[in-house]
């Protein structure tokens, strides 16, 4: 059992205690708000569902997944949240040593808006303010950030593609998990998938303090998994990435990404990770910045949106290099080494209440020679719409 030292409860304690108001009242104001957005969607839905329009189709029809407009000429869904972080938040990327205890508060909006175009092609756009609760100012460079504005569409039969601003995502979140602009082509092959994208990405890799990435950098990557049976996926991506500033120099960087998830029955679930890449840099001590990574975790049961009373609980481990890939899956999961335990549990459909505790270190030490203490706990609340 994961034990957490009397020192760091109290100290979590009171972060918490300065912060319980603020989340308090914004999980108070969520259901209001909630309510006066349903309140809206029943309204126009019970309008445009009434006689007059039967037979007719929907103006605005709310389905179980999505606010539908024109019988799904766009479609609306997304999600709210709430969280609190609180104890060594900004430890992982640090400029200084020690970094002062922080914490974390804020709300979160996401909107995925999807219009038709031609047969199934849709223009995609996701919409994602966040509000620091603690200042009621938005968070990020934008009030109003559109993180992803991409057409997608097949093709031909079992290809299919997407230009764009868009996500990328590697087979396990271990070298891609971030926004690119560029293609991407998708062979919906059941023996062998295959995903092929290029673009450019700008950002330091995973975050890291020492400038290591650049802007616009073009990258091309391909990705393939192999199902050995409905049980059991193994998944692998390469990626090329071209000019990046490293410590002064231009290099050219290769990242590799391989894993395995297992599902052995119902209840529990197992994956695991590795990724590395061919970049050497060193830190301002002289020590070699890690280039290598690897993630594993066990599952039980499953947390589903639909499904009231649903849970589930996991533990994880992570050893993530600051190098190791382009912008890793996993809050905390960049330069941190350290295990997590968290649960999830859905009290009423659309709705999961979720919390976790981290207690990590640095992998590669941001300031000075120490590798600074990563020790997070979270709480939040979602709704889905």
């Amino acid at each position: 059992m994961l034990k957490i030292p009397f020192t760091l409860q109290s100290e979590i304690g009171m972060n918490i205690q300065k912060n319980f108001a603020v989340v308090c009242a914004a999980l108070a104001a969520l259901p209001t708000a909630f309510a006066e957005t349903a309140s809206v969607e029943r309204d126009a839905a019970a309008l445009a569902t009434t006689s007059d329009y039967v037979n007719s189709g929907s103006v605005i029809r709310k389905d179980e997944d999505k606010i539908s407009i024109f019988n799904d000429l766009l479609t609306v869904n997304g999600t709210f949240r709430v969280r609190a972080d609180t104890k060594d938040i900004n430890a992982n990327n640090s400029s200084t040593n020690p970094t002062p205890d922080a914490s974390n508060t804020n709300f979160n909006a996401e909107f995925w808006l999807r219009a038709k175009l031609y047969k199934d092609w849709k223009l995609v756009t996701q919409i994602e303010p966040n509000i620091d609760l603690k200042t009621g100012k938005f968070n990020g460079d934008h009030d109003v950030p559109v993180n992803k504005l991409y057409a997608e569409g097949s093709i031909t039969e079992g290809v299919k593609a997407r230009v764009g601003k868009f996500g990328a995502f590697s087979s396990y979140g271990r070298v891609w998990d971030t926004e690119v602009t560029g293609g991407e082509i998708f062979f919906d092959n059941k023996t062998l998938p295959t995903k092929i994208y290029a673009g450019r990405r700008t950002g330091s890799l995973n975050d890291n303090v020492w400038g290591i990435g650049g802007r616009r950098k073009h990258f091309a990557a391909i990705q393939s998994s192999l199902p050995i049976n409905e049980n059991i996926n193994v998944g692998a991506t390469v990626s090329y990435m071209k000019d990046i500033d490293v410590r002064g120099a231009k290099k050219n960087a290769v990242f590799g990404e391989i894993g395995a998830d297992v599902k052995f029955n119902d209840d529990w679930r197992w994956m695991a990770a590795v990724s590395k890449s061919n970049i050497k840099a060193y830190n301002d001590a002289g020590q070699k910045i890690k280039n290598d990574g690897v993630f594993t975790e066990v599952r039980y049961k499953l947390a589903d949106w639909k499904v009231r009373n649903s849970y589930d609980a996991f533990l994880n481990y992570r050893r993530v290099g600051a190098l190791s890939g382009v912008s890793s899956v996993q809050d905390y999961s960049k330069n941190v080494q350290g295990v997590q335990v968290g649960a999830t549990y859905v009290p009423w459909q659309n709705w999961k209440v979720s919390g976790f505790y981290l207690a990590g270190k640095q992998v590669t030490p941001t300031a000075g020679s120490s590798r600074q203490d990563v020790n997070v706990l979270r709480g939040q609340v979602e709704y889905k719409f």
